[in-house]
């Protein structure tokens, strides 16, 4: 605010110095001589007097109106250059929105296969316990029995060679919980629960 009123007074202080001028000041050629008081001195003419005195007029006139068109140019520059910095202002100040997206997580439940049809989550988690107590990193004593659903390395290859080929020579305890899981569901849709004969005898009905 303090800038743009600078502004406005310097404008109104150049127009009233233009005023002036016009006022005071007029063209060489439109003032009127002075007589000559010397010898020989002859009679004013009076429509030369006259003439001078509307040529004077006419160039106080049209000074007058050029400096109230320098004073409207400089008036309208003002607020022009006083608008422009005010957008800027207001532009430079505002803070752009911004949206804020929650990170997306994908749980293992989301990845996991769908069990075969005719069974149930309660006989799967029952086989995992019995088979490994839920470790899907558990290893057999005798070290060929591997992971939550105790394959052998060769049964394992079996399966992932004839369903899923990336798995082919992935030791089953280095495989993700949803890849033993999605194995050992394939296994069942193949032979069912006999290749668990001891705790298929344990899973509910």
């Amino acid at each position: 605010m303090a800038g743009r009123s600078c502004r406005v007074r310097f404008v109104l202080v150049g127009v009233a110095a233009l005023l002036a001028a016009t006022a005071v000041a007029a063209p060489a050629w439109a003032q009127p001589s002075a007589p000559n008081n010397g010898a020989g001195a002859s009679e004013v003419d009076v429509g030369d007097f006259e003439d001078r005195a509307e040529q004077y007029a006419e160039a106080r006139r049209r000074a007058r109106e050029e400096a109230l068109k320098k004073a409207e140019e400089l008036a309208n520059q003002a607020r022009t250059t006083t608008s422009t910095t005010t957008t800027t202002t207001t532009t430079a100040t505002t803070a752009p929105s911004t949206t804020t997206t929650e990170p997306s997580t994908t749980s293992t439940e989301a990845v996991r296969h769908s069990i075969p049809a005719g069974t149930t989550e309660e006989q799967w988690h029952a086989l995992r316990q019995c088979e490994s107590t839920q470790n899907y990193r558990a290893i057999s004593s005798s070290g060929r029995y591997r992971g939550a659903y105790q394959f052998s390395i060769r049964t394992w290859n079996w399966v992932a060679e004839m369903h899923y080929p990336d798995l082919v020579g992935v030791d089953p305890i280095d495989a993700s919980p949803p890849d033993q899981d999605k194995m050992a569901y394939k296994l069942y849709e193949i032979n069912g629960w006999d290749p668990w004969p001891t705790c298929k005898k344990r899973l509910p009905s």
